[in-house]
């Protein structure tokens, strides 16, 4: 008789291709046994809003469900919040889901690896165009950036928690918040888990 093992599954729903290619990474660092109990998805839309992406995330954890083959965990990764941050996140806590985001695009979060930055840019091209100054080798959805950014992963982590403290930044109405760093725990947790 075959006996079935329950294995904790997760989903990690990404809003573009360079969150999937990082996403992807984490994933492969994962001990062999745990990899495939993590998917990673891109979603199918050309202009990501993220209200769309949280929409279509709990249709796929509703679909798991009626699947009975439910996610234990289901995370959103994705850059450029909508304006209506707190309705969304509350939308995104009350569905079960965790947010991994940050302020424009994910390149934001690269920045952090090389400098304290945590001021906003008017644009995803301007974030990459600062990016590409201090990391000049950087191309967009460039398969191994958190292979060569892990070494600064420490001061990532405590420039984002920095950023999120700060009640505000001269010259910018909002603060950035920054939540990658929650997405690399939980990966981290998976590993101790093993």
């Amino acid at each position: 008789m075959e006996v079935r093992v329950k294995t904790n599954r997760a989903l990690i729903f990404c809003s573009g291709t360079t969150e999937y290619l990082y996403a992807k990474s984490l994933q492969m660092e994962l001990p062999r046994n745990r990899r495939g109990a993590i998917s990673v998805e891109v979603t199918n839309q050309r202009a990501c809003d993220p209200w769309a992406l949280a929409q279509e995330a709990v249709q796929k954890k509703k679909q798991a469900n009626r699947d009975r083959n439910p996610f234990n965990n289901v995370w959103l990764f994705y850059g450029n919040p909508s304006i209506e941050v707190p309705d969304l996140l509350r939308y995104i806590g009350s569905n079960g889901l965790s947010g991994a985001y940050c302020p424009i695009c994910l390149e934001q979060w690269f920045i952090l690896h090389f400098e304290d930055f945590a001021a906003t840019f008017a644009s995803r091209d301007e974030a990459v165009e600062h990016l590409t100054r201090i990391w000049p080798l950087y191309k967009k959805n460039q398969i191994d950036a958190y292979t060569e950014l892990k070494p600064l992963l420490p001061l990532a982590i405590d420039r984002a928690t920095t950023a999120n403290r700060q009640p505000t930044i001269p010259g910018t109405e909002t603060v950035p918040i920054f939540t990658v760093q929650s997405l690399l725990i939980f990966f981290d947790s998976l590993r101790q888990a093993s």
